[in-house]
């Protein structure tokens, strides 16, 4: 199982550099794929700054979100962090040696728990992260 990060979810809906190898990865890997419910609030935060900032219309982005939505409960596990996950997350963001957003952070740690063999990231901080904590950063 592949853990996906938002910043490789975004670009497989909206139209972005990396949308192409993404997509074509996700067709031709055949791994199985996970996400969690903070994905989801990512992927709508990610979007509506998209609208924001003019990068795309407000229809676009509800297209990409329903999209996606459709996507992730036909072919992802959606896990739900639960306690322990959101403590190893404050655990890994309140290191100052790593260099951990929160939100990586707790996607980091559903990765763990959810014993990924490898988590996917567009995110060059976040895949330095990845491999530091002994994972395998999937690259495209």
């Amino acid at each position: 199982m592949v853990y996906v990060d938002t910043s490789a979810l975004v670009p497989a809906f909206i139209r972005e550099p990396k949308s192409a190898a993404i997509l074509a990865w996700i067709e031709s890997s055949g791994e199985r794929l996970a996400i969690s419910e903070w994905s989801v609030t990512e992927f709508a935060s990610a979007a509506a700054i998209k609208v924001r900032t003019g990068q795309v219309t407000a229809p676009l982005a509800k297209r990409a979100w329903t999209r996606f939505l459709d996507f992730a409960e036909k072919h992802c596990l959606i896990a739900v962090p639960n306690r322990a996950e959101f403590r190893r997350a404050a655990d890994l963001a309140g290191d100052p040696s790593r260099n951990l957003r929160a939100g990586d952070a707790i996607h980091l740690a559903i990765a763990e728990a959810l014993q990924a063999k490898g988590v996917l990231t567009f995110d060059g901080g976040m895949s330095e992260s990845v491999k530091a904590l002994g994972l395998n950063a999937v690259t495209i």
